[in-house]
């Protein structure tokens, strides 16, 4: 076998190891303001159930992406609004909320479940990375009505030199969010 075949045969290999490796699904909505949350999920989805995200030497890959809004649902549903909100980009302002009318907006909510969808769209621009995560929610309410919701994430991470290590992570930068109606 010549080296260039050689070549080319490793370079092929590596490409289809990667791309069967990303089969993971990506992730979060929030609705700045909402009364109820619970998670969708799009095209190729799951349900979601938390799970602790594993570190790899880069923090912001689309299944942490992905894992950030897993997180942030369960938080909703766990009552923990002080954790959800800290997903938020600068700490919680990305939200467009104080964190008093963040969590008020879940007051009469019982519990949410969240399918998040894959991860799609990364970019980059000025120091930053941003990935779009869709999710489908489905919110329970206190009175025993459910609403239900379908949209997106944009999480960002930065990636300039000189970024801490928190820095480097996902952070939820924003949401877009419909109400579904039937």
């Amino acid at each position: 076998m010549r080296r260039t075949d050689a070549l080319f045969l490793a370079l092929s290999l590596c490409a289809c190891v990667t791309a069967c490796a990303r089969t993971e699904p990506a992730a979060p909505t929030s609705m700045p303001a909402q009364q109820e949350t619970a998670a969708p999920s799009p095209a190729p989805a799951t349900e979601t159930t938390p799970a602790i995200a594993v570190e790899t030497g880069d923090a912001a890959t689309p299944a942490a992406a992905r894992q950030v809004v897993v997180d942030y649902y369960a938080a909703i549903d766990a009552g923990d609004h002080a954790k959800a909100y800290a997903l938020w980009s600068d700490d919680g302002a990305a939200s467009g909320q104080t964190f008093e009318h963040f969590s008020g907006g879940y007051a009469n909510t019982k519990s949410v479940r969240a399918a998040v969808g894959e991860p799609t769209d990364e970019e980059g621009a000025a120091g930053s990375r941003y990935i779009q995560v869709p999710v489908e929610l489905s919110a329970l309410q206190r009175d025993g009505s459910e609403r239900r919701y379908r949209g997106r994430f944009t999480l960002r991470a930065v990636v300039a030199d000189g970024a801490s290590d928190e820095q480097r992570r996902w952070h939820l930068a924003s949401a877009e969010m419909q109400r579904i109606t039937q």
